[in-house]
C-alpha cells in the first residue's frame, strides 16, 4: 500500500491547483490549445520548489529553440516533403542524443528543442505560412503552465530542496558509519554488499538533489558549491571502505592484542560520533 503523508498530499493539490489555474487562463485569454498549459503544469510539477523552477527554466528554454527551428525548417522545405521529414528526424535525434549525455535538467533543453519541433513542424506542412502563429502559440501555452506551476509550487507551502538535502546527507553519513563499523567488526559479506548499495543509492540522490540546489530558496543555496565537494568527498569514501572489508577479511585470523585495541579504539571512535 502506498503511504500517504502531508507533503505527498499537498503535491497533488498544488499540481492540480496549478493545472486548473493553467488550464482557466487558457480558456479566458482564448489559447487554441488551453489544455496544452494544463498539461505543462502537470509534467513541470515537482515535489521540492527548486526541482519546479530548474525544470521550468530549461523547458521555457527549450520549448523557444524548438519552435524557432520549426519556424526555419518548414518554410523552407515545404515543398520537399523528403527533405524536410529527413531534416526534422536528424533535429529530433540529434537533440535527444546530446540531452543524453546530461543527467541533469539542462537536458530539458534539447529534449524539448527537439521534439517541439516535430510538434510544431509536421502538422503545420498543410498550411506553412501560418507556422510563425503556431510557434508562438505554442510558446505561450507552454509558457503558461510553467508559470503556473512554478508560482503555485514557490508560494503554497513551499517544499526546499535544502531541508530535503541536509537530512539525506545526515542519513548518508549514518550509514557511512554503520558500514565503517559493519568493516571493522568483522560482519558478512551480505552486510558488506547492503552497505555498499544503500551507500551507492544514497550518493546519487544526494547528487540529483545536488543539482536543483541552485534554484532553492533555503540558505543552502549559497554552500552549493560546499554540497559538491562534500559529495566528491563522500564518493571517496565508498572504494575506501570497500578496499578496507577487503582487508579485513584477509585480518580476521590475526589474534595481536595491539591490534585488536587499535581496532576497538576506532570501532569506540566512530560509535562516540567521530568528533576528532
Amino acid at each position: 500500500m502506498p503511504k500517504f503523508d502531508r507533503w505527498t498530499l499537498l503535491f497533488s493539490v498544488n499540481s492540480f491547483a496549478a493545472a486548473m489555474l493553467a488550464l482557466w487562463i487558457g480558456f479566458a485569454v482564448g489559447l487554441p490549445r488551453p489544455y496544452w498549459a494544463m498539461t505543462t503544469a502537470y509534467i513541470v510539477s515537482q515535489p521540492l520548489a527548486g526541482a519546479v523552477r530548474s525544470k521550468a527554466l530549461y523547458r521555457v528554454l527549450g520549448t523557444m529553440l524548438g519552435g524557432a527551428a520549426a519556424v526555419a525548417l518548414v518554410p523552407a522545405l515545404v515543398n520537399a516533403p523528403v527533405l524536410l521529414c529527413l531534416a526534422l528526424a536528424l533535429w529530433v535525434g540529434g537533440c535527444l542524443a546530446v540531452s543524453l549525455l546530461d543527467r541533469t535538467p539542462r537536458s530539458y533543453v534539447l529534449m524539448l528543442a527537439g521534439y517541439t519541433a516535430a510538434i510544431i513542424g509536421f502538422p503545420a506542412v498543410s498550411q506553412p505560412s501560418a507556422i510563425f502563429d503556431l510557434a508562438v502559440w505554442r510558446v505561450v501555452e507552454i509558457g503558461l503552465g510553467i508559470v503556473c506551476a512554478t508560482l503555485v509550487h514557490s508560494l503554497v507551502f513551499p517544499r526546499p530542496v535544502g531541508t530535503v538535502l541536509r537530512a539525506r546527507l545526515t542519513a548518508w553519513l549514518g550509514e557511512a558509519d554503520r558500514w565503517a563499523l559493519d568493516v571493522l567488526k568483522g560482519a558478512d559479506a551480505q552486510a558488506f554488499a547492503r552497505d555498499r548499495r544503500h551507500l551507492a543509492a544514497a550518493a546519487s540522490e544526494i547528487q540529483m538533489l545536488a543539482v536543483h540546489l541552485p534554484f532553492d530558496t533555503s540558505r543552502l543555496r549559497e554552500t552549493t558549491g560546499v554540497v559538491r565537494a562534500l559529495h566528491e568527498r563522500l564518493l571517496i569514501l565508498i572504494p575506501l571502505l570497500s578496499g578496507l572489508s577487503d582487508r579485513m577479511l584477509a585480518l580476521k585470523d590475526v589474534r595481536d592484542p595491539a591490534a585488536r585495541q587499535a581496532l576497538d579504539a576506532v570501532v569506540a571512535w566512530i560509535e562516540a560520533g567521530a568528533t576528532r
